[in-house]
C-alpha cells in the first residue's frame, strides 16, 4: 500500500467512526450517555488530520524518503509542541 492509499484509509476510518459515533450519540441524547458518545466522536473528527499526518509518516518511513520523512518530522514537532502549550495553559 503506498502512502496516499494508507493516508486516505486513515482518514475515512477516522471519518465513518467520528460520524457513526456522533449519531449514536444523537440517538442517545435523551440518555445520560448520549453527550459523551457524541463528544467521543467530535474528538475523533478533530483527531483525523493528526492521524492521517501519522499515517503519511508512516508510509514515508516505509518508504525510505528521506527528505519527507524530515519535512513530515518537523511537522509533527510543531503538532506536539502545539498540543503540549494548549494542555499547560
Amino acid at each position: 500500500m503506498n502512502t496516499n492509499n494508507a493516508t486516505s484509509l486513515a482518514l475515512k476510518v477516522c471519518l465513518i467512526a467520528g460520524v457513526i459515533l456522533m449519531a449514536i450519540g444523537l440517538l442517545l441524547s435523551e440518555s445520560e450517555y448520549g453527550d459523551s458518545i457524541m463528544w467521543i466522536g467530535l474528538l475523533v473528527l478533530i483527531a483525523s488530520p493528526f492521524v492521517g499526518v501519522f499515517a503519511t509518516y508512516a508510509g514515508l518511513i516505509a518508504e525510505k524518503d528521506k527528505n519527507w520523512i524530515i519535512v513530515a518530522t518537523i511537522l509533527i514537532a510543531i503538532i506536539l509542541v502545539g498540543l503540549a502549550i494548549s494542555l499547560l495553559r
